[in-house]
């Protein structure tokens, strides 16, 4: 610090040669000493030195002090400095004086000047001057400008000539521009040529190129990539995009990580994307942050999204305010919410009253939804001929479950033959429950193959109970111990009582007393009395071997004590069923009179991608809304 000091202190004592000026300025610059800066630049200037006319022309432009800007530019270029003409150019271009701005850019764009060239491209444009439009940017080009290239492309495209176009737009992309690199994507995009486009979509996102970042998770989200477009959508989130914050909570909402949902959601809502609104008001619903979710449903139902009505009456439903509830409800229906009236079922279902549950449901009984509960309902109320015609009805409608449902329905009235027939057509639709259930009736009449090939898929899905069946299958009816043993393990892991003891059982019978031993404490340190009792038997049995070979050396009294101990007879064979009810338990039992929200509004993402630009760059200028990120 010391140094710097000194250094300063010797700057002030510098003579003032407008050279030595005009390098203390910049040195004052680099400070953040800007008036100071100004001041040794205006006394270099007055000397007529043109660097230090040049920088305090910029440095007044940056200030907003266009009267002085204009002055000390055009100073500088009378003593030399050509880049001022392109400077003033764009400062006549951005107040729309295109005439000045014109007259400047000449001055030095026949020299050469590149970007002077390029603008003159775009006034003119901008004019309906297409013809000197077209020959300067040409000349831009020629001396390989990448935002010349794609101007040109932009003027293609005005007059309807798409392989200039594309042809201008490519070789743009080859120098490295990122609006041709958009424009081309595209191209290629509505061409179907997605390989190309995906690969200059991914080009721009890592330049942060929001539009390209957006259009990219489109894509991968059309293709239900959901993990790979939220990559995209984020970047695009953070640099402002609302479409991609809105896009971004929609996956995370999906795949109900609903924290980051909520974030981006309220990224978007904030920029009054209504639909946002309406999605943190069904997160906050599913959430049970019902205040929330009420404030949000109520102004989405005052901006007309009309499902946001049935699901505030849902709310209020669950809440058992059923008058306003059924006042919302009416709304929504007539508004042409066909969940409403199913709703309208739901509550009366819920308040007991069956019959006018069933007249709501009966209205629009074609739908899936509606028939399962009016087959539930029937089914609870043992009317099991409307309740099977229900459930017939949904299985017409491709509901598997409800052919599982018929298959219980006979098995509670004992008509096994009906509910195999059922389960066997559910096992063909893959209903895993159906497995289980089949595989118990086919074990119960003895046909082990069939119970065996029931229980493999639900029990390679860790269903507890297909496991244990499988180990007694494999030891009873194959007497293969390795594969039996390989599945009672499972199960035993989760501390399945029945396992455990047909483990240690299996033990015995391989003469493995030291493995029955261990089954057996394990089952004992669970509670269990038959795990108890073989473990007792085999400590016994311990005893009972070590005295009757003391007997046998006549050892002390042993022969006496061991003509008095009883012959204790193990049952190797004995077997423990796990209870069917464990498994049954598992199976999903919705409470039917839930209100049914409305969660997902039909959005077509093809219709959501950005365009094409259609609008020029100038160099230096947010004039049509572009960062030139391109130099």
């Amino acid at each position: 610090m010391n140094n710097i000091k000194f250094s300063i202190k010797k700057i002030k004592n510098i003579p003032t040669d407008p050279k030595v000026l005009y390098t203390k300025a910049n040195f004052y610059i680099k400070l953040g000493k800007l008036n100071e800066a100004i001041e040794l630049l205006t006394q270099a200037s007055v000397s007529d030195y043109n660097k230090a006319q040049y920088n305090l022309a910029k440095i007044y432009k940056d200030e907003g002090n266009l009267e002085e800007s204009e002055k000390w530019f055009k100073t500088a270029f009378k003593n030399g400095i050509e880049e001022a003409a392109y400077d003033l150019g764009n400062m006549y271009y951005k107040l729309n004086a295109y005439e000045y701005s014109i007259y400047w850019y000449e001055k030095v764009a026949i020299l050469g000047h590149l970007k002077a060239q390029n603008n003159l491209g775009v006034v003119h444009y901008k004019l309906g001057d297409y013809n000197r439009s077209l020959k300067w940017l040409k000349e831009a080009s020629e001396g390989k400008l990448s935002d010349a290239f794609y101007n040109l492309g932009i003027l293609y495209d005005t007059l309807n000539d798409c392989d200039k176009a594309f042809d201008s737009y490519k070789r743009g992309a080859i120098l490295g521009n990122a609006y041709a690199k958009y424009n081309l994507a595209l191209i290629y995009q509505e061409h179907d040529d997605y390989k190309e486009a995906i690969s200059y979509y991914k080009q721009l996102y890592k330049i942060g190129y929001e539009k390209a970042c957006f259009n990219l998770g489109l894509l991968l989200e059309e293709d239900n990539d959901l993990d790979e477009a939220k990559i995209y959508y984020r970047k695009g989130a953070e640099k402002g995009n609302i479409d991609c914050n809105y896009r971004l909570a929609y996956i995370y909402d999906e795949q109900e990580h609903y924290e980051d949902a909520i974030k981006y959601y309220k990224n978007a809502y904030e920029k009054n994307n209504k639909l946002a609104g309406y999605k943190l008001a069904n997160i906050y619903n599913k959430d049970s942050n019902l205040d929330e979710a009420k404030k949000y449903y109520k102004e989405a139902s005052e901006n007309n999204i009309i499902q946001a009505t049935n699901n505030l009456a849902g709310i209020l439903f669950e809440e058992k305010n059923y008058e306003e509830a059924i006042k919302l409800y009416e709304k929504a229906i007539e508004g042409g919410i066909i969940e409403a009236i199913e709703n309208m079922g739901d509550l009366y279902a819920q308040t007991n009253e069956i019959d006018k549950a069933i007249k709501y449901y009966l209205k629009i009984d074609d739908f899936l939804s509606v028939q399962i509960k009016l087959a539930n309902i029937y089914e609870d109320l043992k009317d099991y001929d409307n309740a099977i015609k229900y459930y017939k009805k949904a299985f017409d409608n491709n509901d598997v479950e409800s052919l599982y449902r018929l298959g219980v329905i006979y098995e509670n009235l004992g008509n096994y033959e009906e509910a195999s027939n059922f389960y066997e057509k559910a096992v063909n639709n893959e209903h895993i429950n159906a497995r289980i259930h089949l595989g118990k009736i086919a074990f119960e009449n003895e046909d082990y193959e069939l119970a065996k090939k029931m229980f493999e898929v639900p029990a390679n899905e860790d269903n507890i109970y297909s496991q244990h069946m499988l180990g007694i299958i494999y030891s009873i009816y194959y007497k293969d111990y390795v594969s039996a043993k390989y599945w009672y393990e499972k199960p035993r892991l989760k501390e399945c009582i029945e396992s455990i003891f047909n483990l240690g059982q299996l033990s015995l019978k391989l003469n493995e007393d030291l493995e029955a031993e261990k089954y057996f404490k394990e089952g004992a340190k669970l509670g269990n009395k038959k795990c108890q009792y073989m473990l007792a038997s085999l400590y016994y049995k311990k005893s009972y071997e070590a005295y009757e070979k003391l007997a046998d050396e006549d050892y002390d009294n042993s022969k006496e004590v061991f003509d008095k101990l009883p012959q204790l007879i193990l049952n190797f064979d004995q077997i423990l069923l796990a209870p069917f009810e464990v498994i049954d338990s598992k199976l999903e039992e919705e409470d039917e009179y839930v209100p049914k929200y409305i969660l997902y509004i039909d959005e077509n993402l093809s219709n959501l991608y950005e365009e094409k630009l259609h609008n020029m760059i100038v160099d230096g200028f947010l004039e049509f809304n572009i960062d030139n990120i391109t130099k």
